[in-house]
């Protein structure tokens, strides 16, 4: 299901059979309105109302890399957000690109300190399938 998009950017979905908000980027090169409005406001507010579980970041067809500002954004108000709204499980899903990958390493390191359980899997369906046996 269709939750938001920022074209040429970002899709986010949201699996209703495991309850995981899933965004699929293109690029991070995104402004920390549009990063705020797709997360934490469309994203966040979808979850909430349908008892979202799992968050999935699926960079492996993403380029570039957060901003500073982005990359704070998400340590200071995105995963502790994510956390008192029910979100149990963060899964990245890494990309071919060295940039991208680091940014993506840089954010996830964040996750764990607000108490959600990090996974890394090779593919969006792969993580899908793990919550479908792991998630409680």
């Amino acid at each position: 299901m269709s939750v938001y998009t920022i074209p040429g950017k970002l899709n986010v979905e949201f699996n209703s059979e495991v309850k995981a908000i899933i965004d699929t980027w293109t690029t991070y090169q995104v402004s920390l309105d549009e990063f705020r409005e797709a997360v934490l406001v469309k994203g966040m507010d979808h979850a909430k109302a349908h008892g979202g579980i799992a968050w999935i970041v699926d960079s492996s067809k993403a380029v570039g890399a957060f901003s500073r500002e982005c990359q704070n954004f998400i340590g200071s108000d995105i995963f502790p957000a994510f956390a008192k709204n029910g979100i149990k499980y963060f899964i990245t899903i890494n990309s071919s690109s060295p940039l991208t990958n680091l940014t993506v390493k840089e954010y996830r390191a964040k996750a764990g300190p607000n108490g959600l359980q990090l996974v890394e899997m090779p593919s969006a369906a792969a993580a899908i399938d793990w919550l479908k046996t792991n998630a409680k």
